[in-house]
């Protein structure tokens, strides 16, 4: 069996798991400025030592060499001359009896940059953790609001569509049974007209059904091996009445021994919805269907083409959404039943494409479909 998972849920996981990984971002950050910071202020305060010590090994040097030559006032007024010049360019150090020390201060100044530099980074991270989390919050929020509201306004499509679907067929049993018995031609007319228009709001209440059951995540699916000759059949029967009122000629060609791994339901809505799609079509502007399938490998390839209104070829994949419809104001329907389609297929481990040469031009739609064995 196969079903689909709620996209909602998937959205507010996702949203959850990128507050996750931004929250985490930002404590590393925060540790990352910590550890910067620390670094630097011991960094600073190892060269301040470091001049220190070379501050005082100048100065031993130039003690050393004017002892050497034999002028010991000399080398201690020299080496107190460099000390003197050395702490004219490196204020940090401080220098009594001729040694140099790096000073006390200099070394809490350090320290208190490096403490003012870590209280600000964690402000700041803070103070943007704060933000990130209650717009997180807020959108968490939204996204399970518009999740309950979503699901009441399905339910009660569903619960109207299930309303809808009992007296329907009651009135279709009725206008059927009015074509068939009518005595004069009027009433037979009239009686055909009220079944085709049953008919439609029927095939409107199924994809309203199905449309609600595919997002709920409630459709589970049977795979068996569907004779597709038989299937195709069944689906060109319930569009040719349609079909025919508006001399519209359909041609099914499918060899009796091609069989596809599908469930029945799935396979018999999706060959609705593709037939149905085509009859709107020549409507707006065409006479013939063609529906054809070939085996090809592990797949067999079922094609539905028309010469009808056609769509843009740049807008291939954008007639598969949900509620869109090619050319609005000149064909008929909901805009669901490609959108079934396209859902149906995934669900079924199978493909569908579709390509126009453009506005009048036609349309072929193919499914991939997996062969069963």
């Amino acid at each position: 069996m196969a079903s689909i998972r709620d996209p909602s849920k998937t959205l507010l996981f996702g949203t959850l798991l990128l507050l996750a990984v931004a929250v985490a971002q930002v404590a590393w950050w925060i540790a990352d400025q910590v550890r910067l910071a620390h670094g630097d202020r011991d960094h600073m305060a190892a060269l301040y030592r470091a001049e220190a010590t070379a501050a005082n090994a100048i100065a031993g040097l130039l003690r050393e060499r004017s002892q050497s030559l034999g002028a010991a006032s000399a080398a201690t007024g020299s080496a107190a001359g460099v000390l003197d010049e050395l702490r004219s360019h490196l204020p940090h150090l401080a220098i009594d009896d001729g040694r140099a020390t790096v000073r006390a201060e200099a070394l809490q100044s350090l320290a208190a940059a490096s403490a003012s530099r870590i209280n600000r980074y964690a402000w700041e991270g803070g103070f943007f953790l704060l933000v990130l989390l209650g717009g997180m919050i807020v959108l968490v929020r939204v996204i399970r609001h518009d999740v309950k509201l979503r699901r009441r306004q399905q339910t009660f499509l569903a619960a109207v569509s299930h309303e809808f679907k009992s007296p329907l067929a009651s009135m279709r049993l009725s206008a059927e049974t009015l074509a068939l018995r009518a005595a004069d031609g009027d009433s037979r007319r009239l009686g055909q007209r009220m079944l085709e228009d049953g008919d439609r709001l029927l095939n409107m209440v199924d994809n309203l059904l199905d449309t609600t059951r595919i997002e709920e995540g409630e459709l589970e699916l049977a795979p068996e091996a569907v004779p597709l000759a038989s299937a195709v059949r069944s689906a060109c029967g319930r569009i040719s009445e349609e079909a025919g009122a508006h001399d519209i000629a359909i041609d099914c060609d499918v060899d009796d021994d091609l069989r596809i791994l599908g469930d029945r339901a799935a396979v018999d809505a999706v060959l609705r919805n593709l037939l149905d799609n085509a009859v709107k079509a020549c409507l707006a502007g065409g006479k013939r269907i063609a529906l054809g399938a070939t085996r090809r490998g592990d797949r067999v390839a079922i094609t539905v083409a028309d010469d009808g209104i056609g769509f843009p070829p740049g807008d291939a994949k954008a007639i598969f959404g949900k509620f869109h419809r090619a050319h609005q104001s000149r064909m008929p329907g909901t805009g669901l039943g490609l959108y079934i389609v396209q859902r149906l297929a995934a669900l079924s481990n199978a493909t569908v494409e579709a390509a126009s040469a453009g506005a009048g031009q036609g349309a072929l739609f193919t499914l991939h479909w997996p062969a069963a064995k």
